[in-house]
């Protein structure tokens, strides 16, 4: 099987099960509600009823959000003009990419659940994709969930171990270097240079390991393996050996999410909504997007699974061929 029919056939799979795409969004909302209750507060005891309050609802006060800002620190810190739209992702890409995403601690704790919650999904997920024939039942699929909860979790701790060592030996090195060396530049333009290969760098190491580690969750489920540092040494050996195919399709899954957020950061309106109908319309794109990054996310892992298990049945008749008869 080809990378563009793992890319079709995989998208079919996520849209058969529309069941498990609504668990995950609805787990994900009971994680992010109590980070969303607790932002409400703390504005709700910056204005109130005040005549700020009715300044928000009009659009969105610039002067009481210079000296919002101004004291605020931790969770409030995170409040401003740019949580609507497309902004937040490319916040959240600039910071991944800076290596302080998780630094602070303000949302830490959301942040640490929301991989727990993928990495208890995880084992279900896959073998809803490995097994397509199976019975769709919610038992098998938490049993599954929690027989390879540990071994993923092993694997997690694997990963943010790579992950650090990516930024503290590579990416801040040469952002320490790309500082020294341009600190006497006057063109801008040399410093947004060098400044952007550091960016190439790391979100290419970063997108390799991503590679790596999702085809060791698959090797995982699909091989019944245990052994969560074996698991990584099989997706790091399977990526090398179909390097093409692997490359091919993570390429052109990315592309698809590249579009995904171009339609969103065109079609999302900013923070100057002031009807009720602007604002639910805002609220609903925006969830519509989210559940679109999640199926987006599906789709990663049920292609990759297809191309793990076409790669297998393409290397087993080859493995049984008997070899020539010494006589």
């Amino acid at each position: 099987m080809n990378v563009l029919k793992n890319f079709a056939a995989g998208l079919g799979r996520v849209l058969k099960s529309p069941a498990l795409i609504l668990w995950i969004y609805f787990a994900s909302v009971l994680i992010a509600l109590p980070v969303s209750l607790a932002v409400k507060n703390i504005l709700h005891e910056s204005f109130g009823m005040s005549l700020v309050n009715e300044n928000m609802r009009a659009g969105f006060d610039l002067s009481w959000f210079g000296e919002f800002s101004a004291g605020s620190s931790g969770l409030a810190s995170t409040f401003g003009p740019w949580v609507t739209g497309i902004v937040p992702v490319l916040s959240n890409l600039e910071s991944l990419l800076d290596g302080k995403l998780l630094r602070g601690g303000t949302l830490l704790l959301a942040g640490g659940a929301f991989l727990l919650l993928w990495t208890f999904f995880a084992g279900g997920i896959l073998d809803r994709y490995a097994n397509p024939g199976a019975p769709r039942l919610r038992v098998r699929f938490f049993a599954h969930c929690g027989d390879n909860f540990f071994s993923f979790l092993r694997l997690l701790a694997i990963s943010l171990a790579l992950y650090y060592a990516v930024f503290r030996f590579a990416a801040n090195p040469l952002h320490s270097w790309v500082e020294n060396s341009t600190r006497d530049v006057t063109t801008e333009r040399t410093v947004i240079f060098y400044t952007a290969a550091v960016y190439a760098l790391t979100a290419l190491l970063l997108a390799f390991f991503t590679l790596v580690f999702d085809y060791a969750r698959i090797a995982i489920v699909v091989e019944h393996r245990r052994s969560a540092l074996f698991a990584f040494l099989r997706g790091l050996r399977f990526v090398f050996s179909n390097p093409v195919r692997t490359c091919g399709l993570y390429l052109l899954l990315t592309a698809t999410g590249l579009v995904l957020f171009g339609t969103y950061g065109y079609a999302a309106p900013g923070p100057g909504q002031a009807t009720w109908r602007a604002v639910v319309g805002a609220f609903l794109l925006g969830q519509a997007f989210i559940l679109c990054r999640i199926v987006l996310k599906l789709w990663f892992l049920s292609s990759q699974t297809l191309l793990f298990q076409s790669a297998q049945s393409a290397a087993a008749p080859a493995q049984a061929m008997p070899g020539p008869t010494v006589l």
